[in-house]
């Protein structure tokens, strides 16, 4: 299996880098690393078969500065990807209810995915700090899919990301998923690493081009966007 790289990193766009595994991108000391990977990998010969998918995204400096807070995570993918959430119930969570607290687990057949998700928080005056928990996505309302995390001390509290699901303008990219970072801690808090496992059936995946495409881009607070695409040969 072979992976190329396209990057982007603002309004540049250098040319295809030969790589395997996650791609890295850096601009100028703000790096991402992200990730599409099925499982199985198909084969032209079999046709459309059902996969898992675990999408992940990191955000780091090489510096140890704090990075600026993510606001948007975008992966998109080929017409070679499809996306059958038909069967799926929907979870009826919704942003204004705050009393009483909803229950989560009257949605256990609306999860679509699980995963981790860490954040460094950096309190003024108070050195940067590290903190994460389990991410769990939800099929919602009106082509959304809602990934629910808990954030332990010093911030405590329940973040609920929305991530759109779209069809892609024309072009290589059919399906897009848009996922909306909230503040964490007043905006002291930044996504250092998302990751989802969708399970297996959920998307199925062809391969009558001998390739697979996918793209992923993040927008920070500060307006940098780091982004790219990875071509999978299968």
């Amino acid at each position: 299996m072979a992976i190329t790289a396209c990057l982007l990193a603002g309004l540049a766009s250098p040319g295809p880098t030969a790589a395997r595994g996650p791609i890295d991108i850096g601009y100028p000391n703000l790096h991402t690393t992200f990730s599409a990977t099925p499982a199985p990998v198909p084969v032209p010969s079999e046709g459309r078969i059902p996969v898992s998918l675990r999408l992940a995204d990191s955000v780091w400096t090489d510096d140890s500065t704090h990075p600026p807070a993510t606001t948007e995570v975008r992966f998109e993918f080929d017409k070679s990807y499809r996306l059958d959430l038909s069967e799926v119930k929907r979870c009826p969570w919704a942003p204004l209810q705050s009393y009483p607290a909803f229950d989560w687990s009257t949605c256990a057949s609306a999860v679509v995915a699980t995963g981790r998700i860490k954040w460094e928080v950096a309190l003024p005056e108070t050195e940067a700090v590290r903190v994460g928990g389990q991410a769990i996505a939800y099929r919602g309302s009106a082509n959304r899919l809602l990934i629910r995390t808990e954030v332990p001390a010093p911030v405590r509290g329940e973040v609920v990301i929305p991530a759109k699901l779209s069809r892609g303008a024309e072009g290589v990219y059919d399906l897009e998923a848009t996922a909306t970072i909230p503040q964490v801690a007043g905006g002291s808090g930044s996504l250092t690493y998302l990751g989802l496992r969708f399970r297996k059936g959920l998307f199925s995946v062809a391969c009558p081009k001998r390739r697979l495409q996918s793209l992923a881009i993040d927008t920070f607070a500060d307006g940098t966007r780091l982004g790219g695409s990875i071509v999978t040969t299968c």
